[in-house]
């Protein structure tokens, strides 16, 4: 568990899929639902509390955000990343998401772990993850 000021960048993501469950709309519009692009952003909760979320990227599989969130937090064990199409009517589709321990994030050899980490049920998200503990 963690306790402290957790900063955590999202730069980007790729391989982002539209879902099966948004490809049931798309197939009315007359595009091929694989080729139906999303504007994707990403929820980020540490544990079962919701810290943030990134800005909307408009129609991109391959969206870049380079945004910075700093909170602090108390007993944390894990940093859930959920990506999310913007959908015009609420509420926003799941694409993917990740679990990231915060105790692999201490164990990590450098001091701010740089990551590519694997999306469910597809792409990959690329993280910055700083952890300062309350004590120095």
């Amino acid at each position: 568990m963690f306790t402290g000021k957790l900063q955590i960048k999202v730069c980007e993501a790729s391989g982002l899929r539209p879902t099966d469950f948004q490809k049931r709309h798309n197939l009315t519009f007359g595009k091929l639902a694989d080729e139906q692009l999303i504007d994707p952003y990403v929820s980020i909760d540490v544990d079962d509390s919701h810290f943030d979320r990134s800005t909307t990227r408009p129609k991109t599989f391959d969206p870049v955000w380079n945004e910075q969130f700093v909170h602090d937090v108390t007993n944390a064990k894990n940093i859930n990343l959920t990506v999310f199409h913007d959908a015009a009517l609420p509420p926003d589709d799941f694409v993917a998401n990740c679990i990231i321990p915060l105790e692999d994030i201490m164990q990590h050899e450098s001091g701010v772990p740089d990551l590519w980490v694997n999306l469910e049920p597809q792409g990959k998200i690329h993280v910055i993850i700083e952890l300062k503990n309350k004590n120095g």
